[in-house]
C-alpha cells in the first residue's frame, strides 16, 4: 500500500492506496475522530487480497495537514466524494468507523451515485451520551478494552492530532443527525459493533439499522470499539457481503 498526496477541494489530503486487479468492488475506508487511516491496517491487509483499497486521512488528521477551522461532517464527506471522483472508483463500498460512520453516511445520502454499499463500524453518536464529556468517558473505557498495540496506536494518533483540534471537531460529531441521514440512504448497508464496545451500544446500533432501507446488524464477539483491528476477518467478510449486494453503476 502506497501513500499518495492528492489535492481535494483545495486541501492536501494523504491517502493510503492499494490498487489490485481483483473483481470485488473497491473499498474506501474512512477513519474516526482523532486518529487516521493507520488503524485500518489489519483490515486493509485482509481486503487487499482481492480488491482495491483506499484509506484517506481526513483533513486535519494523520498526514493530512491542519488548515483553518476543522471541517464539518458534510465537508469531510465532500472530500471523500472528491477522492472517489478523482480516482474513478465505480460505486465503492464505503466503510466508516466511529465519526467516519457519519462521514460515510453523509456521503451516501448526499451523493448516492458515488456509493455502492455502506458499512458502519462502531457508529456515533449515541443520543444517550450527547456530550463531549460523556463521549470522552466512553472512549477512555474503550482504550482499556483494546489490544495493547491498538491502544498504543490510538494514543499516538490522538497526540499527533492535538487536544485543540480534537475539541474543535467534537461538536461537529456530537451534533450530527446520523439516524436522520441514514434514513435517506438507499444502498445496501451493515451496522457493525464489537460486543465489548462501550461507545456504540447494542441498542443504538439496532436503532440505526432499523431506520435504514436495507441494513443488517453484526455484533462481533471479543471485540471492542476498534472492531476492524481485533477481528479484520469478520469485518472483511461483512464488507465483501455488502459488496455482493452493491448497487450497480
Amino acid at each position: 500500500m502506497s501513500l499518495r498526496r492528492r489535492s481535494l477541494l483545495g486541501r492536501d489530503v494523504a491517502s493510503f492506496e492499494l490498487w489490485t486487479r481483483g473483481t470485488d468492488p473497491a473499498v474506501v475506508l474512512v477513519h474516526g475522530i482523532g486518529v487516521s487511516s493507520r488503524y485500518f491496517g489489519p483490515l486493509e491487509r485482509e481486503l487487499s487480497r482481492d480488491t482495491t483499497v483506499l484509506a484517506p486521512d481526513l483533513p486535519g488528521f494523520g498526514r493530512s495537514p491542519l488548515h483553518g477551522d476543522p471541517p464539518t461532517i458534510a465537508e469531510h464527506a465532500a472530500v471523500v466524494a472528491a477522492l472517489v471522483e478523482q480516482t474513478g472508483l465505480e460505486r465503492p463500498v464505503v466503510v466508516g468507523h466511529s465519526m467516519g460512520a457519519q462521514v460515510a453516511t453523509e456521503l451516501a445520502a448526499d451523493r448516492p451515485e458515488l456509493v455502492g454499499g455502506l458499512v458502519l463500524l462502531g457508529p456515533v453518536t449515541d443520543p444517550r451520551a450527547p456530550s463531549a464529556v460523556r463521549q470522552a468517558a466512553r472512549l477512555a473505557a474503550d482504550v482499556l478494552r483494546e489490544p495493547p498495540a491498538c491502544a498504543a496506536l490510538q494514543v499516538r494518533e490522538y497526540a499527533r492530532t492535538g487536544l485543540a483540534w480534537y475539541l474543535r471537531t467534537v461538536p461537529h460529531m456530537v451534533d450530527h443527525p446520523l439516524p436522520e441521514r441514514l434514513a435517506q440512504v438507499r444502498v445496501p448497508a451493515a451496522v457493525v459493533r464489537g460486543a465489548r464496545d462501550p461507545i456504540a451500544p447494542s441498542r443504538f446500533v439496532r436503532e440505526l439499522a432499523a431506520v435504514a432501507a436495507d441494513a443488517r446488524v453484526v455484533e462481533v464477539p471479543r471485540a471492542a470499539h476498534v472492531v476492524m483491528w481485533s477481528r479484520p476477518d469478520v469485518v472483511g467478510a461483512v464488507v465483501r457481503e455488502v459488496g455482493r449486494r452493491r448497487v450497480p453503476c
